[in-house]
């Protein structure tokens, strides 16, 4: 057994906790120890370092390989955009990401080619497609119906489409077959479709009674992509875990959140990076950058209101392109959401619990045992040179990270 101390000045735990003059000890992939450096155990490899925080997770992620925003480029052949995704999960675990909750993309199959050592990544949770009604957020509206659905069997990360209670059935239940951890499903419009507005529900009230209750069955939990109030409300009614961007909730919605339970998964960073830049209008499609422009209008004062009422919040970015191809919106940039949470109300030491603590939550009871520096818990510890609690964006400079660590594998 290999077993490893790590001396730091400051250890930030995740739960709000934080001890000085600290020792993280680790046998193989678990914690063993955490607490004083006086009382640790003795171990033959010792690391010295500043503060440690858990490795921290992506609640809202996506793994699709597409370069741009073209129409086109949806229909590049899958095993090009599958393989354009390795260099998205390194550069994601490389920024201190150490598991994510891919809710649609290529996530099944790279979770299986990094746990075999293929790839290098992120321990992933994944959804597989997110499941859409007919003419939903998660259809191709430009195209005929026939074309879409030939298409969306023929590739590995269209969005399914299911209609009726019977068809969203039988789609839970294949998504599980296939490995998902969580099932995710539009309860509203979206931004990045053509012609469905996000205030609009999407879905009854018994089709989503259905996928939520189905996947209970096997104690999955669901994420329900959701802008609306009223979507926002049935999704919440029919016992959803987790609220996908939320941007017009209201604060009787924060307190049925509460009541609920559930968690918010604010996306912020997607509505910076996509649409808050001098080059947006030219990258997007028409109708994307018009929506887009309403979500940025309204989204950061739904953040403040959520934070101020004390709704539980976890990090996600929801980033849908790879490679390097936009500067301010990548794989590796993934902790500069946690900026945006602080600029939207939280300390640092609460957005950082939003990315450590609260991630494993938005997996309901498969939540794993890791995000925190704990005894039993994953061996996930990011070593920094610089404290976030005196600066946030230290998390966002590759610079201030002394190295990775994934269930006890220094990266």
């Amino acid at each position: 057994m290999s077993t490893v101390r790590i001396d730091c000045e400051l250890a930030i735990i995740g739960n709000g906790d934080s001890i000085k003059d600290a020792s993280i000890v680790y046998e193989n992939s678990k914690i063993i120890y955490a607490g004083e450096q006086e009382h640790s155990p003795e171990s033959a490899n010792v690391i010295q370092t500043k503060v440690v925080t858990p490795g921290f997770w992506d609640s809202h992620d996506h793994y699709f390989g597409l370069r741009k925003f073209e129409y086109e480029e949806r229909f590049i052949d899958p095993k090009i955009k599958f393989m354009r995704c390795a260099w998205d999960t390194k550069e994601t675990l490389l920024a201190g990401v150490t598991s994510v909750r891919e809710v649609g993309g290529f996530g099944l199959l790279l979770k299986q080619s990094i746990q075999e050592g293929t790839i290098t990544g992120p321990r992933i949770y994944a959804a597989g497609s997110m499941i859409s009604m007919t003419g939903g957020h998660g259809d191709s509206h430009s195209l005929p119906a026939e074309v879409f659905q030939h298409f969306s069997e023929k590739d590995l990360i269209a969005n399914p489409i299911a209609d009726g209670v019977a068809d969203c059935l039988k789609l839970v239940r294949t998504h599980i077959r296939s490995g998902a951890e969580v099932i995710k499903y539009a309860a509203s419009g979206g931004v990045m479709s053509e012609i469905d507005p996000p205030q609009y529900q999407q879905y009854s009230s018994e089709e989503q009674h259905a996928i939520v209750g189905e996947a209970a069955r096997s104690e999955v939990s669901v994420a329900a992509h959701c802008y609306g109030e009223i979507g926002i409300k049935t999704a919440l009614e029919s016992g959803v875990k987790t609220i996908e961007h939320g941007t017009y909730l209201t604060e009787d919605l924060c307190d049925l959140m509460i009541e609920k339970d559930a968690i918010l998964v604010p996306t912020v960073y997607t509505y910076k990076g996509l649409f808050d830049t001098p080059e947006a209008k030219d990258n997007l499609p028409e109708y994307g950058y018009t929506k887009g422009q309403l979500i940025l209008k309204t989204h950061m004062t739904m953040l403040k209101m959520a934070v101020k009422r004390g709704v539980k919040i976890a990090m996600g970015t929801d980033i849908i392109v790879t490679g390097e191809y936009h500067p301010i919106y990548k794989h590796g940039d993934n902790l500069r959401e946690l900026s945006y949470l602080v600029e939207g109300g939280m300390t640092p030491m609460a957005a950082i619990i939003s990315g450590t603590q609260n991630g494993p939550l938005t997996l309901g009871k498969r939540a794993p045992k890791s995000g925190l520096l704990q005894t039993g818990y994953d061996a996930d510890i990011v070593l920094l040179h610089k404290n976030p609690l005196d600066d946030i964006a230290v998390l966002i400079n590759r610079e201030n990270i002394q190295s990775v660590i994934k269930q006890g594998i220094t990266y």
